[in-house]
């Protein structure tokens, strides 16, 4: 089925969502309520086609049992040749089903179009897709894992995938589209209110994309346009304020959340090795420290790390780690990730956060919080 030209898919993507419950939305027995510009004339086709449905299922079933009484069998069998041809009635059952499909298409066709086909003035972010995870990236440089737009405002995501085959979905906005490896697609929305408090829509990833498919539910926050301008200034510039003696534990925790899907703090094994203690060598510091991590040719790190050899110091091993994951891999751990875009300040967060990895539990939070606390009371 070619994924491009079916209008159908948009007719239908909020059903197999319609029972989950999450973020703000309750549980429904048809599909939520709509968020976007879009979402009334995507829910108007799904109720003309639902009620066509419902009518052919009670006609058929009335007819079926009429039958079944009517020509119930009464005493012996006879046999009896009956009609083998009736043109009028064949006329009749196909020539209405081809008015009921066509007018189905023309309406679903129509709002096929609306759906394809972006505003000029349509705000763009690009989004990046990889296992496991989505980069969201914004006209002046900014970058989030959750995605943050204006209200009241056409939006137009331009999505890539840097490894396999993905999908973005956004129940509440009535929109999907798959992300495919090699090439741009894209879906554009104009979200209706701002989400407030804690409200949020949720976005999912509807291809499933291998182990960790799950870990790329993501929440969508819409913002009133002078919020969102706001955000989208500081979302670009928040590394920049942080003190550099405070980058481990105030942007570390915060920039691991790229790393999560495949790396784990409390030694579970994951797609990655764990930041915790990994076959008893000790967490990810202790044991670049030690050299004692063997790769997949069986090369071991201490061989690589020190004067006049690969990396001078463990921290230059790990940044090449972060920016050049291909190069050397782990035994055991295939090469499943991807190139992350990290700036200076961002690695030297990690590495720090690394360096210091008994201070985070095994979600990332930073267990030294309440004394920083007492400390800027005093």
């Amino acid at each position: 089925m070619n994924r491009v030209i079916a209008p159908a898919m948009f007719l239908f993507c909020g059903a197999s969502a319609a029972f989950a419950s999450g973020g703000n939305t309750p549980r429904t027995f048809w599909m939520p309520e709509g968020a976007s510009t879009i979402a009334p004339s995507i829910d108007h086709v799904f109720d003309m086609i639902n009620w066509v449905c419902y009518f052919f299922f009670a006609l058929v079933v009335i007819i079926m049992f009429w039958f079944m009484w009517k020509y119930r069998q009464r005493g012996r069998i006879v046999d009896a040749q009956g009609p083998t041809h009736n043109m009028a009635l064949e006329l009749t059952w196909t020539i209405i089903p081809i008015f009921i499909v066509a007018a189905m298409f023309f309406v679903g066709f129509k709002g096929f179009l609306n759906i394809v086909t972006p505003p000029e003035n349509s705000y763009e972010i690009d989004v990046v897709a990889q296992k496991w995870a989505w980069e969201f990236k914004y006209p002046n440089g900014a970058t989030s894992e959750d995605l943050y737009v204006p209200a009241g405002q056409p939006v137009k995501l331009i999505m890539s995938s840097r490894d396999v085959l993905h999908s973005l979905y956004i129940k509440d906005f009535r929109v999907k589209q798959d992300v495919i490896p090699g090439r741009y697609s894209y879906l554009w929305f104009q979200a209706n209110e701002p989400t407030l408090n804690d409200d949020f829509h949720w976005l999912f990833c509807t291809e499933y994309c291998g182990f960790g498919h799950s870990n790329m539910n993501r929440k969508v926050y819409v913002l009133p346009e002078d919020d969102f301008a706001e955000w989208v200034v500081e979302q670009g510039q928040w590394l920049d304020k942080i003190l550099d003696e405070d980058l481990y534990f105030k942007a570390g925790p915060k920039l691991f959340v790229r790393c999560v899907q495949c790396h784990s703090l409390d030694g579970t094994p994951g797609i990655g090795p764990s930041w915790g203690d990994h076959a008893g060598q000790g967490n990810i510091w202790e044991r670049t420290v030690s050299g004692e991590t063997v790769f997949d040719d069986g090369t071991k790190l201490s061989s690589l790390i020190g004067p006049g050899k690969a990396y001078e110091t463990p921290e230059d091993y790990l940044r090449t780690s972060m920016l050049n994951p291909g190069k050397h891999l782990v035994q055991g751990y295939g090469n499943a990730m991807a190139v992350q875009a990290l700036n200076d300040r961002a690695v030297d967060a990690l590495i720090g956060m690394m360096k210091r990895i008994d201070e985070f539990d095994a979600n990332g939070k930073w267990l030294k919080e309440s004394e920083l606390v007492d400390q800027e009371q005093q």
